[in-house]
């Protein structure tokens, strides 16, 4: 779908610089314009989808334009190029009706990604208003916790925010792994801010203020990443991230959130503030061990109900089945993701998450299934009690044997009360 864009400044340069950072053909610059009548003439006669003005210090000029445009134009969309943000010129911009403020793009891509993002969500707004479609009023918090590092919280994060975004649904991903979170490599980002930024500058955050300091990826999925250096982990407390949860949830139909192994005030806060808690655990007797500890504290934080457990890079041929998981854990499994080392890898390697690389592959179906579970409001989904009706039986005994002398040690060890 092309976007067609009228650009507005009352310097010449301005146009030009942002004619320079629109490189992209699905985006068509159809004119300029200095603002003012001229302005309005222009927008009644070429009808531009977007209209994109260059916001400088105390420019109300423009703030004028931006509220006669949004109030006798709602159809035409409205992007304000701030010369730099600060509390001042957001508060201006929201009083005008403003609700797309960015600073100036580092990239052609970055601007792009932001402008299609926009679209995107207004055009939806626009389809909701005019089909009379049912809103759905509640944003669900989605947490991605798991035990032990390297089980793929932030793969399956990841992709399933991205594929939530592919869904039509207005997503935020948020990395709250402080020390070590790497959400932006595997989306092949760099970001201008992260939340160390934002909860340093922004002392009473609102949506605009958070969007500000997002990344927004190609698939439209708006991003916010991990401090850069571990340092700034300090910074966010759990008040933080309970003010930011606040807001989000105001904006989004989902806030997916990245967590690190390990229970911090942050974390906590991110389990006991989620609508659903996905927790990954893995067919290992170190992972199982950390799991069904972990679990113990969740259930002492009354947060059980709100647990979907998924295992991550479930084969067949191991040693410890799924079942097994279950009977251990006690508690059912929600779903269940392959291992299929070369396409996670791949994905990770080139910053493409592998439901948009390589959409055929059982990775992406497993978590499209997820997304589709989620969408529904089917969460009370048990994959054991599914799978009755095609499991093979087997003996007591048989089942022992198979299992191993070294499983059967584990299961003493984890015995359950």
């Amino acid at each position: 779908m092309k976007i067609n864009v009228l650009l507005v400044s009352k310097q010449e340069k301005n146009i030009t610089a942002m004619r320079s950072m629109i490189d992209d053909e699905e985006i068509i610059v159809i004119g300029d314009s200095p603002g003012g009548a001229q302005a309005l003439d222009k927008i009644a006669n070429t009808s531009p989808e977007m209209v994109i003005m260059f916001l400088g210090s105390g420019d109300t000029d423009v703030l004028s334009l931006t509220e006669r445009i949004i109030l006798h134009r709602p159809m035409t969309q409205v992007i304000l190029l701030a010369e730099y943000i600060d509390v001042d010129i957001l508060q201006s911009a929201i009083k005008a009706g403003a609700h797309n403020i960015i600073a100036f793009p580092n990239s052609p891509k970055e601007f792009a990604d932001y402008i299609k993002s926009v679209h995107h969500n207004e055009m939806t707004r626009i389809k909701s208003l005019s089909d009379n479609q049912s809103i759905a009023w509640m944003s669900k918090v989605i947490t991605v916790f798991g035990a032990k590092g390297g089980l793929g919280k932030t793969t399956i994060a990841t992709n399933l925010a991205v594929k939530l975004a592919q869904s039509h649904k207005k997503v935020a991903l948020v990395d709250l792994d402080l020390q070590f979170g790497d959400v932006h490599i595997f989306l092949d980002i760099e970001p201008a801010d992260t939340i160390a930024e934002l909860v340093e500058q922004v002392f009473s955050p609102n949506i605009d203020s958070v969007r500000s300091y997002m990344t927004v990826h190609s698939s439209g999925v708006h991003v916010l990443c991990a401090p850069k250096s571990p340092e700034y982990s300090e910074l966010i407390t759990a008040e933080k991230v309970l003010s930011l949860l606040s807001v989000l949830r105001t904006y989004y139909d989902y806030v997916v959130i990245d967590t690190p192994p390990f229970f911090t005030d942050a974390t906590i806060t991110a389990l006991e503030g989620a609508s659903t808690i996905l927790f990954i655990t893995g067919l290992d007797i170190s992972i199982l061990k950390n799991s069904k500890l972990s679990l113990s504290l969740l259930d002492s934080l009354q947060q059980m109900d709100k647990v979907r457990m998924i295992v991550n890079r479930a084969v067949e041929n191991s040693s410890i089945t799924v079942e097994d998981v279950q009977k251990i854990i006690h508690c059912p499994i929600w779903a269940k993701i392959p291992s299929d080392y070369n396409v996670a890898v791949t994905s990770l390697n080139r910053g493409v998450p592998f439901v948009i690389g390589v959409p055929q592959s059982k990775l992406t179906q497993s978590i499209s299934s997820v997304a589709k579970l989620l969408i529904s409001g089917n969460e009370d989904f048990d994959i054991q009690q599914s799978a009755k009706a095609k499991k093979f039986k087997t003996s007591k005994s048989k089942k022992e044997s198979g299992n191993g002398k070294h499983f059967s040690l584990f299961k003493g060890k984890l015995k359950m009360n």
